[in-house]
């Protein structure tokens, strides 16, 4: 936009000064202004007031095409104009000036036969300019008006005419955010579907997988074609997950649930949990972890999703017979006031390209360029794993000394106080242990046997009905300890369900979980909103489940 108004300015100063400085100033404030706005209205507001101030106008007027009409969207003057009003582009002089693509300049409208007389006699105008706004194919106009008889100066044409070249830039940029902001709209509730029709098919596979390794243990040639399944189902709910986090997070439909947490044992536990997929890639793992508690503000499953990124990253890009180091620790903050958490993961790798660490944490960025793609992903995961942090108030940072000599990733977070706790939770459950009556409310076949399956395996006395009615109906009849219920059923849906059970007394002790293909951040709230005790997604992990059905014990303690 600049450029455009020095070309425009030094098209007329061959020999003198055309404008005042203040009047070059005005317009390079504008352009700049114009530069950041993302809405018509905002483009309106801005020049309105700046068209007035540049012509020295007793009123001005910006102006839409509206189809075969002049729309008088604002107006800034000493009296009423025409605002909010529409004409035919044949009648007024706005329309002449987009009809001819070019402006239109008249020093007495009562002596002028484009000049609607009739519009104009309620109004002060004596005189006026109108120039076009996009003189190629006009979109707009705007107009200066004056209540004296004046004839607009070559300068005060080349003002507005500069003015109108900034705005009609100006309008095609927020068109085109626009448009972008819509199609990104499209693509979130493409890849919302997209994640659930996926997540159907998948969660039958993963209740019979974690049903044979139950079963079958995970010794033998069939013990170890279950894990490898079991894995390979994990990895696909990732790349699921990791597609609609990235999308939530650039939206900030992503909350935490913070709670008062040891960093230490949550570094423990999911070290713990990625056992199975170190001792399968045969590397080794250092810990360094403090005897003493570390504690920290966090949301524990998002922490998990974090560390387990940089673990996984770390097991994605390293040899056979490596090493990855995981510290955590206390160091300086930034500004030298306290401390904060250093949870730092490095590994014996590949490393990293130095010319990739600027953007390895924009999404879609891969590390691993090769055309063979055979370490996967979507190149998403460092770009949750900053947006996670940063919303725990943290931060994070990649380094590496180059090729084939490993990376290092640091995450620092606040940190609190310490506190003493004494957690006996898992004692209570232990001792209060019993059969449950659980109801599945699940339209998928193959989802309900498998998941009525493996419940069952676990002593519990499972029924299954088909949709959100029998559902319901059936939970009046057999007032079961915990539900477990769909979303998306037909006749009614799962949050209907989970409203109707929550007005019913009968269940003010039931677990109530939803069970469901719709994993967004707003699926989840309404989901809590509805009556629900916990969201999960498909394909659920047992041990997940487990917990929240253990709940009801704790509570029945």
């Amino acid at each position: 936009m600049k450029n455009i108004l020095q070309t425009s300015i030094s098209k007329e100063q061959n020999s003198h000064q055309r404008y005042s400085i203040s009047s070059y100033n005005s317009l390079l404030a504008v352009v700049k202004d114009l530069a950041s706005v993302r809405t018509i209205e905002e483009i309106i507001e801005i020049v309105r007031l700046a068209a007035r101030d540049l012509t020295n106008a007793d009123g001005v007027t910006f102006v839409l095409r509206d189809g075969e009409c002049c729309h008088y969207v604002d107006e800034n003057a000493i009296g009423p104009l025409w605002k909010g009003m529409r004409f035919p582009l044949k009648s007024c002089i706005s329309g002449w000036a987009m009809l001819n693509k070019q402006a239109a300049v008249i020093e007495d409208i009562y002596q002028d036969a484009r000049i609607p007389i009739d519009a104009y006699k309620v109004t002060f105008v004596k005189s006026l300019v109108m120039v076009p706004i996009r003189v190629a194919d006009p979109l707009g106009a705007i107009g200066a008006y004056w209540s004296t008889q004046h004839r607009a100066t070559p300068e005060e044409i080349e003002l507005l005419e500069i003015l109108t070249d900034t705005t009609a830039v100006a309008i095609a940029n927020v068109q085109l955010f626009q448009k972008l902001t819509n199609q990104n709209a499209l693509k979130d509730k493409f890849i919302a579907m997209l994640a659930h029709e996926l997540r159907n098919p998948v969660a039958p596979i993963s209740n019979g997988v974690q049903l044979l390794k139950l079963k079958l243990g995970q010794t033998g040639a069939v013990g170890e074609t279950v894990l490898m399944m079991q894995h390979q189902i994990k990895h696909l709910s990732k790349l699921i997950d990791e597609l609609l986090d990235v999308s939530s997070i650039t939206y900030g439909k992503i909350s935490l649930n913070l709670e008062k947490l040891n960093l230490v044992d949550l570094v423990r536990q999911s070290l713990n949990d990625h056992t199975e997929a170190i001792n399968r890639s045969n590397l080794t793992v250092v810990q360094d972890l403090p005897n003493t508690p570390v504690w920290a503000y966090v949301d524990s499953t998002r922490f998990f999703q974090i560390f387990g990124n940089l673990l996984d990253n770390a097991l994605k890009f390293s040899q056979p017979d490596g090493t990855i180091w995981v510290n955590l620790s206390f160091i300086p903050s930034e500004n030298g006031l306290g401390s904060v958490a250093a949870l730092t993961v490095r590994d014996s790798g590949i490393g990293i390209d130095p010319t990739i660490l600027p953007e390895l944490f924009e999404p879609f960025t891969q590390a691993d360029r090769s055309l063979d793609r055979s370490r996967g992903g979507l190149g998403l995961g460092l770009s949750v794993v900053k947006s996670l942090v940063e919303l725990h108030g943290g931060n994070v940072e990649a380094s590496s000394r180059g090729i084939n000599l490993g990376a290092e990733f640091k995450v620092t977070l606040p940190v609190c106080e310490d506190i003493t706790t004494l957690d006996n939770d898992q004692e209570i459950i232990e001792a209060a242990k019993k059969s449950l009556k659980i109801l599945v409310i699940e339209d998928n076949d193959d989802s309900a046997v498998s998941l009525q399956a493996v419940l069952e395996h676990f002593g519990h006395e499972v029924s299954i009905a088909k949709n959100g009615i029998l559902g319901l109906e059936t939970a009046r009849q057999l007032e079961p300890n915990v539900i477990i219920c769909d979303i998306g059923l037909p006749e009614m849906d799962g949050f209907a369900v989970a409203q109707e059970l929550s007005k019913d007394s009968k269940f003010t002790r039931s677990i109530l979980i939803a069970l469901t293909g719709y994993g967004g951040q707003m699926d989840k709230e309404l989901a809590l909103k509805s009556g629900f005790k916990c969201h999960l997604t498909k394909p659920v992990d047992f041990e997940i489940l487990t917990a929240e059905i253990d709940q009801y014990y704790l509570m029945s303690a």
